[in-house]
């Protein structure tokens, strides 16, 4: 029968394999949505001659749709993209700049439509080709059309977005390269737990007081006994137990140092919603656990903390925390004094009276 420390190791792979292999799929799959659009990203723009591009009827006919187009006259059609900053208590335009601009570039005996950077028109632009935005039909090229019929039929049925169209290759790959490499980092520390459980977190806990298979056995024993839980804390007789997805705290009681009561304002827009309340709890190797539950749980909880460990420091200060920041050691060479001074004033204290005689 496996002991509740590998119980516990194996419950927290198996949630951390599962999720980070969630993660790696899900990245693949939104890189395989738009498979080509990545492709063209990491191989860059080939440049495209006039006679293919004229044969084209979609920007999707081609494999290679990030292309680089050279032709032999430009010219600014006047259309813009322009950004406006709005105030919201009065909703007036503080500012205008603008974004791109669209550029007809003749290429052979055909006119390609280019969404480019503001700044000078040029002879060759690099980028995507496109399908062209309703709007920028409706509002640009029917208009031009029902002007110069002739200038409209030589309008390619797409246009080259030479302006943003590595946005959303950067976009993702800031997001999704981290995601990447953070799950297959836990994938890879998921396996290698799954054979050495001593590498774990509880494990580790329980090595730095005792041999940890002979403590499971206590710890086992003590949880299947009615006790009572705060939150997701566990006060066993002998242990505080915490699990989370990927992890489970555990110290022996006597071994608590410092507890304190956090409480956390919440406001919306600066009016108060309410606030959340937590027991933090540090441990003599310097484990640490923050338990959110009610007011009422970490008041009781405190209390009970204080009556079985009365040796340990309760409340929060500045003072305590940069004592505990500065000197670790120091601090828990104070309460270790303490808790000699609580067991000798223990022992010193008189006994219960005899009963008295029949």
């Amino acid at each position: 029968m496996a002991a509740w420390v590998e119980n516990e190791a194996r419950r927290a792979n198996r949630n951390l394999l599962i999720v980070n292999i969630l993660i790696l799929a899900g990245v693949i799959l939104l890189i395989a949505a738009d498979a080509r659009y990545y492709v063209n990203f990491f191989l860059g723009c080939q440049k495209i001659e006039p006679a293919e591009l004229a044969t084209l009827t979609s920007p999707t006919q081609r494999a290679r749709n990030f292309v680089i187009v050279s032709g032999t006259k430009s010219a600014k059609t006047g259309y813009q993209d322009v950004e406006k900053t709005v105030q919201k208590s009065s909703g007036r335009v503080i500012s205008t700049s603008i974004k791109d601009e669209y550029v007809l570039l003749k290429v052979g005996d055909r006119a390609l439509l280019v969404k480019a950077d503001p700044g000078p028109e040029k002879l060759e632009y690099s980028g995507e080709l496109v399908k062209t935005e309703e709007s920028i039909q409706r509002e640009l090229v029917q208009p031009l059309s029902a002007r110069d019929p002739e200038l409209g039929e030589m309008i390619l049925p797409f246009t080259l977005n030479a302006a943003d169209y590595r946005s959303q290759g950067y976009w993702v790959l800031g997001v999704s390269a981290p995601l990447l490499l953070l799950a297959c980092w836990n994938i890879l520390k998921g396996f290698r737990r799954m054979g050495e459980p001593q590498t774990t977190r509880v494990w580790g806990q329980l090595a730095a007081v005792g041999e940890p298979q002979q403590l499971s056995l206590q710890i086992q024993n003590e949880e299947n006994q009615p006790h009572p839980s705060y939150g997701k804390l566990h006060v066993t007789h002998s242990w505080l137990v915490r699990r989370s997805m990927f992890s489970t705290w555990v110290l022996p009681v006597e071994d608590l140092i410092w507890a304190y009561k956090k409480v956390t304002k919440h406001s919306v827009n600066f009016i108060p919603t309410g606030k959340s309340y937590a027991v933090v709890l540090v441990g003599r190797h310097r484990q640490r656990i923050e338990v959110q539950t009610s007011e009422k749980d970490v008041n009781v909880l405190l209390g009970t903390l204080a009556a079985r460990v009365p040796w340990a420091i309760y409340g929060y200060s500045q003072e305590i925390n940069s004592a505990w920041q500065k000197d670790p050691a120091g601090f828990v060479a104070v309460v270790d004094s303490r808790r000699q001074s609580t067991a000798k004033a223990a022992a010193a204290a008189p006994g219960p009276p005899p009963p008295p005689p029949r």
